[in-house]
């Protein structure tokens, strides 16, 4: 199955758009909601629409989730996959731009497009096969299995795993269209989480 797996906390409309643009294209959403750990708020669960939008969809499960950080969000979506499932990974600010393409490999190589700007990275944990036991570990961007690092940001780096460079489609990152304060506890946030992760293997 190919699983469109999602993280969340008080993303609409984005989180709308970033849906709209799979939901014909997979089999089945993961959303896992909640406020992040050291994140601004009072409350743990959405509060702007998005949890209620994301449960009104059939093909989505949602899971709440209480002060989990990104690592953990990440890993509890890992939580609800079968062996052998393929991810393709959003957040909640990004949108897919293309037709879907079948991956071959264990992992494709997509890019992400700053919608802000003419910006383009690779990105190697966006579209992958799922293998039982896989687990975010230190960053929440690297994939391990039995305590094997598998990635990093824009590579694979385990030779065990194949992968390939994806062309048919790709992730636009639309942070920009953020209210400014959204913007601004986002920003505030992704500094302490890289403060944190800084000293872990990337």
């Amino acid at each position: 199955m190919l699983i469109g797996c999602i993280v969340t906390y008080n993303d609409m409309p984005l989180v709308k758009s970033c849906i709209e643009s799979i939901y014909d294209k997979v089999d089945r959403i993961v959303a896992i909601d909640g406020r992040y750990k050291d994140y601004p708020g009072s409350k743990w669960d959405s509060t702007d629409g998005t949890l209620e939008y994301l449960c009104s969809l059939d093909k989505a499960d949602v899971i709440s989730t209480l002060g989990y950080s990104e690592l953990d969000k990440r890993n509890r979506y890992l939580e609800e996959l079968d062996d052998g499932d393929i991810v393709l990974n959003l957040d909640a600010d990004e949108v897919l731009v293309g037709n879907i393409s079948k991956l071959e490999s264990d992992f494709g190589i997509i890019d992400l497009r700053d919608g802000h700007s003419k910006g383009k990275k690779n990105r190697a944990t966006r579209y992958f096969k799922y293998r039982e036991g896989m687990r975010y570990k230190f960053v929440h961007y690297t994939l391990y299995l039995q305590n094997k690092q598998i990635n990093n940001l824009h590579r694979v780096i385990n030779p065990d795993y194949t992968y390939e460079n994806v062309k048919d489609f790709y992730i636009r990152h639309d942070w920009h269209l953020r209210d400014q304060l959204r913007k601004h506890h986002k920003g505030q946030y992704y500094k302490k989480l890289l403060k944190i992760e800084s000293g872990y293997p990337r």
